[in-house]
C-alpha cells in the first residue's frame, strides 16, 4: 500500500485561497490583506506569503512591490485570448 504524503501548510493555504478566488469571495482586483487572512487561518504570515507566491505563479494573484498582492483581474484582451481556447476544450 502506498503512503499518503502530508501536505505542506502553504499548499493547504494556497488551495483555500484558490477556492475563495474561484468562488469570487476574493473578487478580481481585491487587495489581499495578509494580516487578516493569517489571523483567520490561525497561521503566521510566512506560509501565507509562500501560498501567495504559488498563486502568483499560477496567475491568480499579482504581487505589487511595496503594495502587497491583488487578485488578478482579467482584461477584455485576456478574455479574447481565452475564448478560442475554451471553445476548443
Amino acid at each position: 500500500m502506498t503512503r499518503i504524503a502530508p501536505t505542506a501548510l502553504y499548499q493547504e493555504v494556497a488551495e483555500r485561497l484558490r477556492q475563495r478566488i474561484f468562488a469570487h469571495e476574493l473578487a478580481p482586483g481585491d487587495w489581499i490583506d495578509e494580516q487578516r487572512l493569517a489571523e483567520q487561518y490561525g497561521i503566521s504570515r510566512t506560509p501565507l506569503r509562500e501560498a501567495l507566491k504559488v498563486l502568483a505563479s499560477e496567475g491568480l494573484v499579482e504581487r505589487k512591490r511595496g503594495r502587497g498582492c491583488y487578485v488578478t483581474a482579467l482584461s477584455r484582451q485576456d478574455l479574447d485570448h481565452i475564448s478560442p481556447l475554451l471553445a476548443v476544450l
